[in-house]
């Protein structure tokens, strides 16, 4: 796998549309690869911000699935959105030119928007598309990167049912291809002042490329609800608030 960062110019508040940022900051794109995205550019290119002067705990419980109220805090605020712990619901100060910048609108349908467009632009058959945000993960110190949405390739590579070295059929193994992807994009993206908030990543044997993908079907397999999760048992219910976010 080959992840090359790409440096832009400086993005401000609704300075270009999606397409017209693009135009300007991606001159090449091969079959068969995918673009990372920062959801901060999008949220920019739409204009998904705040003056700072507004109330970032009441932003946060607006844009977030389930909140977790100031009183059982210990540092920062632990919130779940987009299926995901991101903290502050995702919502950013930092490049951001005095403003909170929130997460897309509809990041599934932006991603929708970019794969139609490198397909257009072009002249491809198979291309993909990550939006990326960081996270924290518990009991890790530091932010990694993870998706908020894709499209133009399956998000899950499944072994169940294949055998393993030594011929037992596997039972529960599932490769998240679309967040291990997103981790290394945001890797090499940086988290400060490298303004590359574009990525190529190419030569990926382990990505199955569709250009319908994903479906409703895999979003909705790839996307866990809470109660149906792993981790649901150790999360005490009578804490997290939920939030109101509408697409949950």
């Amino acid at each position: 796998m080959i992840v090359t960062p790409l440096k832009t110019e400086r993005v401000g508040i609704s300075q270009f549309s999606l397409e017209t940022f693009l135009d300007a900051n991606l001159q090449n794109f091969t079959e068969n690869s995918i673009l990372a995205i920062t959801s901060k550019v999008i949220a920019l290119c739409e204009g998904s911000v705040a003056p700072l002067s507004e109330d970032k705990e009441l932003l946060l419980q607006k844009h977030s699935d389930y909140y977790l109220p100031e009183k059982f805090r210990q540092h920062n605020s632990c919130t779940i959105t987009h299926h995901a712990f991101i903290g502050s619901a995702g919502i950013d100060e930092s490049n951001a030119d005095g403003h909170y910048v929130f997460l897309p609108k509809d990041a599934q349908a932006s991603a929708r928007l970019i794969q139609n467009y490198l397909l257009k632009r072009f002249s491809l058959t198979q291309a993909g598309v990550i939006i990326t945000d960081s996270h924290s993960t518990p009991m890790r110190r530091g932010a990694s990167g993870i998706a908020v949405a894709y499209a133009g390739f399956h998000g899950i590579k499944d072994y169940r049912g294949t055998p393993d070295l030594f011929g037992r059929n596997l039972q529960m193994e599932q490769a998240n291809i679309t967040d291990a992807l997103a981790s290394a994009a945001v890797l090499v993206m940086g988290e400060g002042d490298e303004q590359t908030p574009l990525a190529l990543l190419s030569d990926l044997p382990h990505v199955t490329f569709a250009p319908e993908a994903p479906d409703q079907a895999e979003i909705n397999e790839f996307f866990v609800p809470l109660a149906d999760d792993v981790f649901f048992p150790i999360f005490d219910m009578t804490k997290l608030t939920p939030g109101g976010r509408v697409d949950k």
